[in-house]
């Protein structure tokens, strides 16, 4: 097991050697949308995925984000589409840069609270990619006001994501996973806080941001033929 590690000890897992693409917390800003629109239960992302979500959802998602209906599909097929996104990202969602100060973070707090507020703290540094910062607000926020309106707890919620919000983690597998709960049901409780922080206009950076995501993904293409 991984003891604990003081601020700084992140730089031994090294940088990731592949970024998260800048489309990636529009697509699941579009999704969480649209989820919320329907019924929050506490059954929400309770049950394991079915499947990665409709094949021509995904593609959609990829291809036409800000034209695609999403309100064509049922919460099922979009919860499991939010889950499958996430869990083929080729990069970490928490920057391998920071693990081992989250994991200390969480080891050390006395509280869920204090371990939320020094954990947006961290998450808010200057070194952390804007891209990995955008989509860990979204999640958070959407699994905050879930726990809100039903009976699931943070810490539950926190435990449906796990796997997906750790892997590509080096040494993650060698970490108490308790701890990576921790870390997620404080992300969870203190989201709110976090969303209401957030720049204004947001939502118009963010559609400006998929929108040049698609002219360049459209020129690639262009080159391609």
């Amino acid at each position: 097991m991984v003891g604990p590690q003081p601020p700084g000890g992140a730089a031994a897992f090294g940088v990731e050697a592949e970024l998260l693409s800048e489309a990636a917390p529009v697509i699941v800003w579009r999704l969480i949308e649209t989820v919320e629109k329907h019924d929050l239960n506490d059954s929400l992302y309770q049950a394991p995925p079915a499947s990665s979500g409709p094949v021509e959802l995904r593609q959609s998602l990829e291809s036409d984000l800000l034209s695609v209906n999403l309100n064509r599909y049922d919460v099922v097929a979009l919860t499991d589409a939010l889950k499958g996104f996430l869990q083929d990202l080729p990069a970490p969602i928490i920057p391998a840069t920071i693990y081992s100060e989250l994991v200390y973070t969480a080891q050390e707090s006395q509280s869920v609270e204090e371990c939320g507020d020094r954990l947006k703290r961290i998450l808010e540094s200057p070194s952390i990619p804007q891209v990995n910062h955008q989509l860990l607000v979204h999640l958070t926020g959407n699994l905050n006001r879930i726990s809100q309106q039903s009976q699931a707890s943070p810490r539950l919620l926190g435990q449906a994501f796990t796997d997906i919000i750790f892997k590509h983690l080096s040494l993650s597998a060698d970490v108490n996973p308790e701890h990576h709960i921790r870390i997620l049901e404080a992300l969870i409780t203190t989201a709110g806080r976090m969303e209401m922080q957030a720049a204004p206009g947001q939502g118009d950076i963010i559609s400006d941001r998929a929108s040049l995501c698609l002219m360049c993904t459209k020129k690639k293409r262009d080159r391609e033929r």
